[in-house]
């Protein structure tokens, strides 16, 4: 089964969050402060903080105003960067980058009846991730009248989603149509 690992899903909710902020002309916020708005871990959230700022998705400012914000603008950031900058290269199979693998053979490489549809599905999937930007992400969230459901932070740090009050704001990612790649047949049916 193919998911996000934890680190990535952190990663995206803390880079839509400081999106929002952005978008709503928000100073930056700290660690500690996006941990306690979506109950993340905090220090697992600091690794993975870092590791965006190592990747210029986001930069810090020490201090007592300081934080994170994004290095950026929403819609330049892609979920292909995040997922690379916090896993790696995106693969579904070993092969499907046609790029060699090192120390490792496959026995089916020569006569592969899928190693073309299983690369054609990667070049589709890596397209996808390249074109949904953090901008998608954070304007997906909002309501018709333009507001968010992203928790604030209260003065005191703590989140304000917690206060007792649920947004039933249901929405769906604006994706854009994956177009069937040449040269591969998809059957349906028996």
């Amino acid at each position: 089964m193919l998911s996000l690992t934890r680190k990535t899903d952190y990663a995206l909710v803390a880079l839509t969050y400081l999106a929002g902020r952005r978008a709503e002309g928000d100073s930056p916020a700290s660690a500690k402060q996006i941990a306690q708005a979506f109950g993340l871990p905090l220090a697992l959230l600091m690794n993975i903080l870092k590791e965006l700022v190592q990747a210029k998705m986001l930069s810090s400012t020490r201090g007592a105003h300081g934080g994170y914000e994004l290095a950026g603008e929403p819609g330049r950031i892609t979920l292909l960067e995040v997922v690379t900058a916090m896993e790696g290269p995106v693969r579904l199979a070993q092969c499907a980058d046609g790029l060699p693998i090192v120390g490792q053979g496959c026995t089916l490489s020569e006569d592969c009846p899928i190693q073309g549809p299983i690369r054609a599905l990667h070049r589709r999937l890596n397209g996808f991730l390249a074109e949904v930007t953090l901008r998608d992400l954070w304007e997906d969230r909002l309501d018709e009248a333009g507001k968010t459901d992203v928790p604030a932070t209260t003065s005191d740090g703590t989140c304000g989603c917690r206060s007792g009050s649920k947004s039933t704001n249901k929405t769906s990612l604006k994706v854009p149509p994956l177009a069937e790649p040449a040269g591969v047949d998809i059957y349906q049916g028996a």
